[in-house]
């Protein structure tokens, strides 16, 4: 954006009002004090544009959020930070913020009349809490700065937006079994005799160095006495839809992203691939996951999303897409998916 100096219409009318009263009591009285009061006041306007000139190309803001991961119902720490490295010029500036979240809809708008110091800037601090999950973003809507007299602004500094992630909430479970997670998912042994191929199905071989800790299988490591590892699985080979089902209640699209990811996890642990499924917009978007890495790469992008949908369209829309393809559909409660044949 192209940094531009204008007239203040509001400050130049200021100027004008006390240019002319003080010059009709110049006139009425011949007061060497107001002479010399005219000539400061015809001055003054021209040093303080040339200070807010030497500004124009050095004040910039910025929106500050930790970089680190953010969990729900988190105090988050907001930064609005205005960068002056003149050392001899001050100004007062407007500040336009607004800050939300994506997944939610939720937005607010603040605006802020600040005074920037010489060197030092300013900086504003204020928390923030998110009670769901999703992308919370900070944006710079407005930012200009206008000299000591009001007089002139510069509008077009450089701006700086922050977002961070709030991620959900969720019960490690990485110990149970999957049937007593997903309402209809098939046990070990049905699975056998009905001939499926919906067990992980491992390639087991001995640890070589340089192999990831996580993919030790550390029980039959311990029955063999030997240091076991697990072959990811290829690509092609049998992988588990997981559906999304996104409504208009935010409170249950909290709650069901919350299952997605401890779902995902245990699928993951398992050693199963997982495809995620969830609507984006009109469409229906997927989104390939082997490892706990990518499932959380998957996830931030369902966050970074608006999460408002009509209740039922995403199944409609798997349905039609993907018509051959079982899935398992994610639930809340106890029973976090139920398996759709």
């Amino acid at each position: 954006m192209e940094r531009r100096i204008g007239l203040s219409p509001l400050g130049a009318v200021r100027f004008a009002v006390l240019f002319a009263v003080t010059l009709y009591l110049w006139n009425f009285f011949r007061s060497y004090l107001l002479f010399l009061a005219l000539v400061l006041i015809a001055v003054c306007p021209a040093v303080s544009f040339l200070l807010l000139l030497a500004g124009r190309d050095a004040l910039r803001v910025q929106a500050v959020l930790p970089d680190r991961r953010v969990g729900r119902n988190t105090e988050i720490s907001l930064d609005i930070i205005v960068h002056n490295p003149r050392k001899f010029a001050a100004y007062t500036a407007d500040i336009v913020y607004s800050f939300g979240n994506l997944f939610t809809g939720y937005s607010e708008q603040r605006r802020q009349h600040i005074w920037i110091t010489p060197v030092t800037g300013r900086r504003i601090e204020q928390k923030l809490r998110s009670r769901y999950a999703g992308r919370v973003e900070v944006r710079i809507e407005a930012f200009e700065v206008f000299d000591l007299l009001h007089m002139f602004r510069l509008r077009g500094c450089e701006r700086t937006d922050a977002h961070t992630i709030v991620w959900p909430s969720f019960e490690e479970t990485e110990d149970v079994e999957l049937y007593s997670r997903v309402e209809g998912f098939p046990q070990e042994e049905e699975t056998k005799r009905r001939g499926t191929d919906y067990n992980p199905d491992y390639e087991v071989r001995e640890y070589l160095p340089g192999d990831e800790l996580k993919s030790i299988h550390w029980k039959l490591s311990a029955k063999q006495g030997r240091m076991m590892v697990r072959e990811r699985l290829a690509a092609g080979r049998e992988k588990i839809n997981l559906l999304l089902p996104l409504g208009e209640d935010r409170q249950i699209n909290d709650e069901l992203v919350a299952s997605l990811w401890a779902l995902g996890r245990l699928l993951l642990h398992r050693g199963y691939p997982i495809e995620l499924y969830w609507e984006a917009g009109a469409e229906l978007r997927g989104y390939f996951a082997a490892e706990a890495g990518e499932l959380e790469k998957g996830l931030a992008e369902i966050l970074s999303g608006s999460g408002l949908h009509r209740a039922g369209q995403a199944e409609a829309q798997m349905a039609l897409h993907h018509p051959q393809e079982s899935y398992i559909l994610i639930r809340t409660g106890a029973y976090q998916g139920a398996y759709i044949r």
